[in-house]
C-alpha cells in the first residue's frame, strides 16, 4: 500500500510499498478515504519524531471498513466509519476511574500505533464510529479534534446563560465555540491575531474579533475563558479576562516553555480562578450524541476544510505547514 511514512525528525515521504496490515482478533482493517492534518502532527514531522520509527502517522481519520475483525459480530465490510484514536487498555484504575487519557498502558493510532495517513489502517472494532447517512467522509475526519473540543466544554463546567471568551481561531478553538453554541451560550466571544482565521469564523456564523481590538469590556467579564491557541499571551489574557472564581481552561499547547508574569499570577490568585487543564478527549457514553450533532450540523464542519491534497502532495504540503507558508484552518489528506 501506499504510506506517508516518517523515519525520524525531518525524514519523511511515501512509500507505494508499504506493507498492507492485516486483520487480527478484535481489530478490523479501514480503507482510509480521508485524513486530517492536527498542529501536533507538525512537530512530530520536523523536530520531535514519534516514540518509534518507521511509524505512520495520522490520528483525524474516516475511512470504510475493509476487512472486519476475525469473526466479527459488529462488521460485514463496507461500512462507513469514523476513528476514534486511543486505544485505552481498559484495566488500569486510572482509565476506569479517570478516562481513556489517563490510561497508564493506552496505545494511541497515529503516534505509538500505525496510523491514517496510509491506504490502510488496522484499527481496534471499538474504535470504530459508523457515520450516519448523508455525512461526508470529510466530516467524518473530523470526530477526534469534535471530541476534543466537547471535552474542553465538558471540563469547563459551562452552563447556559455563562459568558465565554476562547482565545485562539484554529481548529479547536473554532469547535469550543460551535460547541458553546450548541449548549445555549448566548455571550461569546473568538479573539485571534490572524485576521484570516476571525474572518474564517465570522463566515461560519461564529462572533470572533481581532484580540487588537478587545477593549476594557473584556476585563473580568467571562465565566469561563479558554486558551486554544498555544501561546503565553493568550494565557495571560485570558487571566485578564476570566471574572473572579471564573475558569480558565488550557487546551492550547505552546511549543516552548509558558510563563505567567508575576503580577498575572498574583491575579490569578486574588480572583482566585480555577485553571483547569485539558488534555485528549472522553467520549464515554456521549458517542450517540456526537454523531447526532454531526449529522445535523455537518455542514457548519465542512466549513473548517480548508485545503484537500492527496498523499502524493502531502509532503511538500507539510513542509509549506511546518514553515508557516500559507493560511489554512484545517487541511485534508484525501485518498479516496
Amino acid at each position: 500500500m501506499r504510506a506517508l511514512v516518517l523515519h525520524g525528525p525531518g525524514a519523511y515521504s511515501v512509500e507505494s510499498e508499504w506493507p498492507t496490515p492485516e486483520v487480527r482478533p478484535g481489530w478490523a482493517r479501514v480503507r482510509v478515504t480521508h485524513a486530517g492534518i492536527c498542529g501536533s502532527d507538525l512537530p512530530r514531522f520536523s523536530r520531535t519524531g514519534a516514540y518509534h520509527h518507521p511509524i505512520i502517522l495520522g490520528h483525524e481519520f474516516s475511512g470504510v471498513v475493509d476487512t472486519p475483525a476475525p469473526a466479527s459480530s459488529r462488521f460485514k465490510g463496507g461500512e462507513r466509519v469514523a476513528v476514534l484514536p486511543i486505544i485505552p487498555c481498559g484495566r488500569c484504575p486510572d482509565c476506569e476511574e479517570h478516562g481513556p487519557f489517563h490510561c497508564q498502558r493506552y496505545q494511541f493510532l497515529g503516534s505509538r500505533n500505525d496510523g491514517g495517513f496510509a491506504e490502510y489502517c488496522l484499527v481496534p472494532e471499538s474504535n470504530l464510529l459508523v457515520l450516519p447517512p448523508g455525512v461526508s467522509g470529510r466530516v467524518g475526519a473530523l470526530v477526534e479534534p469534535l471530541a476534543v473540543a466537547l471535552h474542553v466544554l465538558r471540563r469547563s463546567g459551562f452552563r447556559a446563560g455563562d459568558r465565554a471568551r476562547v482565545y485562539g481561531a484554529g481548529p479547536i478553538g473554532i469547535l469550543v465555540a460551535f460547541w458553546l453554541q450548541v449548549f445555549g451560550a448566548e455571550d461569546i466571544v473568538l479573539a485571534d491575531i490572524r485576521e484570516e482565521s476571525t474572518l474564517l469564523a465570522r463566515s461560519l456564523g461564529l462572533p470572533a474579533v481581532n484580540v487588537s481590538s478587545i477593549g476594557r469590556d473584556w476585563a473580568e467579564s467571562a465565566h469561563v475563558v479558554v486558551e486554544a491557541a498555544g501561546a503565553a499571551p493568550a494565557l495571560c489574557d485570558a487571566i485578564l479576562t476570566a471574572r473572579r472564581k471564573g475558569k480558565v481552561v488550557v487546551v492550547g499547547r505552546s511549543p516552548s516553555d509558558t510563563t505567567i508574569p508575576h503580577d498575572l499570577f498574583e491575579k490569578l490568585m486574588r480572583k482566585e480562578l480555577l485553571l483547569v487543564g485539558c488534555w485528549g478527549y472522553d467520549l464515554r457514553g456521549e458517542e450517540s450524541f456526537l454523531l447526532k450533532v454531526l449529522s445535523e450540523r455537518g455542514d457548519f464542519l465542512e466549513g473548517l476544510i480548508t485545503h484537500e491534497v492527496t498523499l502524493a502532495d502531502a509532503p511538500s504540503v507539510l513542509r509549506r505547514m511546518i514553515e508557516n507558508d500559507f493560511h489554512y484552518c484545517k487541511l485534508l489528506i484525501t485518498l479516496a
